[in-house]
């Protein structure tokens, strides 16, 4: 039966390390997956504990340090030349730190390395505080700021003070390491630096695993996994079989050993000159001997190879085979050289901290989507088919740039990085999806949660994203955006930004909002005004008392959503947070209104679609007539391929202009332009991308 030490990482601080200001991370029990666009800091979490966990003495540089902090080390020599204590001035000069906060069960007979940074007194407790510093060391204030600049910072002054630090950083800070109480920070127990690396295994399975496509030469990426399932094996601590083949392998060794002592040395002799062939006086005492000794561990990460089974005994290279193949079985020969050294420890650690970067590389989507599903399990299955004493304390920590595996993972175990900027300074917010969605209604929740699961989650990447209603503007808004960006060359082009476009319909695009506002999303809804009647009919928007659609009486709030209330909306009742909402809009003041986006692109096309009538109500009933008569996906198809010589809804192209421009208002003179038709059928405007 195997043990299991009831203990894992609740929490993870970095202070101060470049994008990571000052972030806490939320950690699940065994598998946490991190999202986010690109440089938004999911990097640079498994480089700080990487740094802290694995060094043997930690460094750090000043371009480690958070650019929010730079100002830190200017304030705390501006309080040095004031003459200040130098308590007060090193309270001021920033450090790198990791605070890692373990939850543990109370109740275990004994808690391993972790009872060394258990110091609370109170038996209610059940948390436990580990914090690792990067800061200046006890008695070198004085030499950090010799020869600094005395006055005040001038551009060269900190240009020349920066320089300083660049080379005193290194050489006058150094790592701590305590415990400290989770209730008093002011209770520490100082600990040694190993201290750490006993209480936390890591492992790392970086983002580039060097599995080039290249098929004209061999590389062998696996064969380099077993050199540490080897050193694995033969530790004392290690499973009796595999200690057994080890010991197996070192004789086999052994043997070919004597062999190269004998007649292979002699003959490998005969290849060396004498040392009288040279002629110099001195050089006639001991003639140069030969030693060729074999090294197990180099033989098998230098000169052992993987193969794969071939036919009449022919074995395939690992080049020979699909680099998602190759990504998959790295991946989890990683995982299980992780889980051997951990088990060939000496002492076990009470936790083991693996990172995955991106394992998403070359694998097609339902693997990907297999892959997150299964990591969580691999723990048991070792534990178990090894019949270990010990179950794995195993925590995964996963980032990816693959909307598939996040679809996968489930919405609670996701943590969402947020690049944001403060004064032009960047840093990262480290958002919790399981935290942060709480106050949101249990079935809104419930339906996100089914909702990305059944599609996808791009918003997670995007910086910018479109809600819309249904197949035709899906498939007419990458048409309607080329148009726009044709017309208008120099305005801010949505074809240069991160978008993504989400279909969820008027009665479920109100559910989005908490979650876009947590993600902290620009994002533009595209949605209908869906006019009914007394009776709750669909009719024409003049006919109309009220709206069916629940986003738009969500976002006003049941205040005013009468139709013709509705279209004389000011544009900044329409924009909430970093939402903005747009739906049917007249195309000139007074004029007909579409209730839905195919009656709306009529109007705005009366001589494409023979939009007749004395009044403005007519013209409206008679696009209404219309719609009956229309097929919503082959219209869209019929206007987004066969025929592009046509307008755009007014309402669309003010709420992609506000998406494209970063939320800043157009001028009056900007919003005010007239909607020219660019025929993108013409080859010059192809919008082919």
């Amino acid at each position: 039966m195997a043990l299991s030490l009831k203990m894992h990482i609740h929490r993870v601080t970095v202070k101060n390390f470049r994008l990571l200001a000052d972030t806490n991370l939320v950690l699940e029990n065994q598998t946490t997956l991190i999202v986010g666009r690109n440089n938004s800091g999911k990097t640079s979490l498994s480089e700080v504990i990487r740094r802290f966990l694995m060094d043997p003495n930690p460094r750090f540089q000043i371009e480690d340090f958070s650019i929010s902090s730079y100002d830190d080390f200017c304030e705390a020599l501006k309080a040095r030349n004031a003459g200040q204590q130098d308590d007060e001035v090193r309270a001021l000069i920033p450090s790198i730190e990791l605070r890692l906060l373990v939850e543990y069960d109370p109740e275990q007979p004994e808690l391993g390395a972790l009872s060394d940074f258990v110091i609370d007194l109170d038996p209610d407790c059940k948390e436990a505080l580990v914090v690792a510093r990067y800061g200046l060391r006890d008695g070198a204030i004085d030499v950090f700021f010799a020869d600094q600049p005395t006055g005040d910072l001038t551009d060269q002054d900190r240009l020349v003070f920066f320089q300083n630090l660049r080379q005193r950083i290194p050489s006058l800070f150094t790592t701590k390491l305590w415990a400290e109480d989770p209730n008093d920070p002011t209770n520490q127990k100082q600990m040694p630096v190993s201290a750490l690396r006993s209480l936390l295994s890591t492992g790392f399975v970086n983002a580039q695993r060097g599995l080039d496509d290249d098929t004209s030469r061999d590389t062998d990426v696996l064969a380099k996994i077993l050199e540490d399932l080897f050193i694995a094996a033969k530790s004392p601590s290690a499973d009796e079989e595999e200690q057994f083949v080890a010991k197996a392998l070192q004789d086999a060794v052994d043997e070919i050993q004597k062999l190269i002592e004998g007649g292979f040395r002699k003959e490998l002799r005969k290849l060396m000159p004498t040392l009288q062939t040279f002629g110099y006086p001195g050089l006639d005492g001991s003639e140069l001997e030969t030693e060729t000794t074999l090294d197990v561990e180099r033989l098998l990460s230098r000169h052992t190879k993987v193969r794969y089974a071939g036919h009449h005994g022919i074995l395939l290279p690992e080049s020979y085979t699909g680099l998602g193949i190759r990504n998959l079985i790295f991946i989890l020969l990683q995982i299980v050289s992780f889980y051997r050294a951990f088990r060939a420890r000496q002492t076990l650690s009470n936790i083991h901290l693996v990172f995955i970067e991106e394992p998403e590389a070359h694998l097609h989507p339902q693997m990907q989507e297999v892959f997150i599903r299964q990591v969580s399990k691999i723990a048991k299955q070792l534990s178990s088919q090894e019949e270990a004493r010990l179950t794995w304390p195993v925590q995964f920590i996963v980032s990816t740039h693959s909307s598939h595996i996040a679809n996968a993972a489930g919405f609670e175990t996701i943590r969402y990085f947020l690049p944001t900027s403060v004064d032009g300074i960047r840093h990262t917010k480290i958002k919790d999806l399981r935290e942060g969605m709480r106050e949101s209604p249990p079935d809104h929740r419930k339906f996100l949660h089914q909702y990305l699961t059944l599609t996808r989650c791009d918003l997670f990447f995007a910086d910018k994203a479109v809600l819309i209603e249904g197949t035709s503007e899906r498939l007419l808004l990458p048409v309607i955006i080329k148009k726009l960006e044709l017309a208008e060359p120099d305005a801010p082009k949505l074809s240069n930004q991160y978008m993504t476009t989400i279909e969820v319909g008027g009665a479920y695009a109100h559910i989005f909002f908490d979650l876009l506002d947590f993600l902290e999303l620009r994002t533009l809804i595209i949605t209908d005004l869906d006019s009914v009647n007394e009776n709750g009919v669909a009719c024409p928007v003049h006919k109309g008392t009220a709206s069916s659609n629940a986003c738009l009486n969500t976002w006003y709030h049941g205040d005013g959503c009468s139709p013709a209330e509705l279209i004389i909306k000011k544009d900044r009742s329409k924009i909430q947070n970093l939402r903005r909402i747009a739906f049917q809009q007249p195309e000139a003041n007074g004029g007909p209104c579409g209730r839905t986006f195919e009656d709306a692109f009529m109007l705005a096309n009366p001589a494409m679609f023979t939009i007749e009538g004395s009044t403005h109500e007519d013209k409206a009933l008679c696009a209404w007539e219309k719609l009956d008569k229309i097929k919503k996906t082959q219209f869209a198809l019929k206007y987004a391929i066969d025929e592009t010589n046509w307008n755009t809804p007014g309402y669309i192209l003010d709420g992609l202009r506000w998406l494209a421009c970063g939320g800043i208002p157009y001028s009056d003179a900007a919003v005010a332009q007239t909607n020219p038709v660019v025929d993108v059928s013409d080859p010059e405007n192809s919008i082919d991308d």
